[in-house]
């Protein structure tokens, strides 16, 4: 990947440490210990009967031929990295990520056996459902428990595939990488869903063409490929990696390098905007976050004694959060993300507890990716959500939050605020949805000598599906 020799030339220049600014006295003693894992989903809050299951969607194994520095098979008999394998299965462990939706490229996934794909070890269970497999369940250490789905990554991305598209090999290989309606429709006769990757890079009449069930309203990748920021984002082409850079200081009085996200993340506001297209247009698309991780950019130990990349790093960052019913059920979890009751959550900035998004008209409640009459009196509730655990040492963050509604005239803002709740009439057509933003100065000591400019930025925090209103 280009990303990798960018960042691989320019590397030696984090030896100069963080900027000129002199940051304030920090008492290290004081300062809660940094947590790599984060906490089970069930802490941002059941509600309804609905439990949260964290997930990742996008997200690529040892069975994508660039995985693992490009090497996922480095043995003789072409056996995969067990090593690299092993970082990706703690770290859904040590994440308590509830389901893992694999986005293998078609090159070497659409060679495999189906099973094979689960990279299932003795200890892990196989799912089954019509006779076939269609999912695995990983056992971690403490008792936590993870889905693992199979899907791909190419011009479209099936998640949650029940099988194999059929054909042989060379015709599976042909309809992963078709950017079609009819592949689209194999997809979903393969018993999966179908999202668009890097929808920075795509217009909307090509989504309207495809119909897919979701899209990416933002990418890690995007975020950091001097490519993409120059030509879709409008960003500086090198600004993500000079900044991340930093996060490689050595010093013991350096950067949680966890935090390296706080120093380029930036709303996709082209992806954003193809989503509110869709919105406006009356179609129900849900909208994700992609890691998009392969343990294959920056393979450089920071001081916490992990790569730049890893899988558990990365996975940390933010999830994909579905409500559901029935957490263990695969089937139960995709029905969730077609119906859009989901959403992103950046968890750097803190787990968020109590986040709710819900409509209600008289005794009937709906949920994110519902559809209710404008006749029917609803108030759309927005509950603006706390940071789970947040130390009283630690500065306070500025939480704001805002309900926009989406329809053929646009985006309109119809409530914004500090909450602790927000309200919005659903008495006209259009896509209502909940945003939540953070200033995170409880992450600014954390930063070290870098100072604590990055925790005094303005950033997602959460992006809520839509609740639907119709004319009846």
């Amino acid at each position: 990947m280009r990303l990798a020799r960018v960042l691989a030339a320019v590397l030696p220049l984090a030896a100069c440490g963080g900027d000129d600014a002199t940051p304030p006295p920090i008492d290290a003693a004081a300062l809660p210990a940094w947590q790599p894992g984060l906490p089970a989903a069930t802490a941002l809050g059941v509600r309804r009967g609905l439990t949260p299951v964290r997930g990742i969607i996008h997200l690529h194994s040892p069975y994508s031929h660039d995985a693992c520095d490009g090497n996922p098979r480095p043995g003789p008999n072409r056996a995969i990295d067990e090593a690299c394998l092993g970082h990706l299965r703690a770290a859904l462990c040590t994440l308590h990520i509830g389901y893992a939706a694999l986005t293998d490229h078609d090159d070497s996934m659409a060679d495999e056996d189906f099973a094979t794909l689960f990279s299932q070890r003795a200890d892990d269970e196989l799912i089954t459902s019509g006779g076939g497999p269609i999912a695995s369940r990983l056992r971690c250490p403490d008792g936590h428990r993870v889905l693992i789905t199979v899907g791909g990554e190419n011009p479209l991305m099936p998640i949650m595939l029940d099988r194999h598209v059929p054909g042989t090999v060379a015709e599976r290989h042909d309809v992963y990488n078709a950017d079609t309606p009819a592949a689209v429709q194999a997809f979903h006769d393969a018993g999966g869903l179908v999202w668009i990757p890097h929808t920075e890079q795509r217009t909307t009449p090509e989504l309207e063409a495809l119909a897919p069930d979701g899209i990416e309203i933002y990418n890690l990748h995007a975020n950091l490929d001097p490519n993409i920021r120059r030509d879709y984002l409008g960003l500086p082409a090198n600004g993500a990696i000079q900044a991340v850079l930093q996060f490689a200081e050595q010093s013991p009085d350096g950067p949680e390098p966890d935090l390296a996200l706080l120093s380029f993340l930036e709303p996709s506001t082209p992806a954003l905007a193809r989503w509110n297209d869709l919105l406006g247009a009356g179609r129900h698309v849900s909208g994700s976050a992609g890691t998009d991780a392969h343990e294959n950019t920056l393979p450089v130990m920071l001081r916490d004694g992990e790569r730049g990349d890893s899988y558990r790093r990365m996975m940390r960052w933010f999830a994909n959060v579905v409500l559901t019913a029935q957490p263990d059920d695969p089937q139960a979890i995709e029905a969730a993300l077609a119906a859009g009751r989901m959403f992103v959550a950046f968890e750097l900035l803190g787990t968020p507890v109590g986040f709710d998004a819900v409509a209600a008209a008289g005794a009937t409640t709906y949920e994110m990716g519902a559809t209710v009459a404008t006749t029917a009196g609803a108030t759309f509730t927005l509950t603006v959500p706390t940071v789970a655990e947040l130390a009283s040492t630690l500065p306070a963050p500025t939480i704001t939050a805002r309900i926009v509604r989406v329809d053929a005239g646009g985006v309109t803002e119809l409530a914004s605020g500090a909450g602790p709740t927000l309200t919005a009439a659903m008495d006209q057509p259009g896509a209502y949805r909940a945003e939540v933003r953070m200033v995170p100065r409880h992450l600014g000591p954390y930063l070290g000598l870098l100072g604590t400019a990055y925790a005094e930025r303005e950033l997602p925090w959460i992006y809520g599906n839509p609740i639907y209103a119709a004319a009846p």
